[in-house]
């Protein structure tokens, strides 16, 4: 999970990560969490990078449209 700084830039305040077997389903999620410390507007984003193990990987990541909401750090 990111947010974007005073600055622009964003940056990971939360991470999640989870080994899962194929298929769909909630129990195959990773999650990350953050509290909010106040209302303040904040701007947030996902950042997904999927690891295949065995598999070599390209640096690529997802990233989900960011979205404001009044949860500041």
């Amino acid at each position: 999970m990111q947010t974007k700084t005073k600055n622009g830039k964003w940056r990971s305040v939360a991470k999640g990560s989870k080994t899962v077997k194929p298929g769909g389903g909630s129990s195959r999620r990773a999650n990350a969490r953050k509290t909010c410390a106040n209302a303040q507007k904040t701007q947030w984003r996902t950042m997904i990078d999927v690891d295949i193990i065995g598999v070599n990987d390209t640096p690529e990541k997802a990233y989900t449209a960011a979205v404001t909401v009044k949860c500041g750090l």
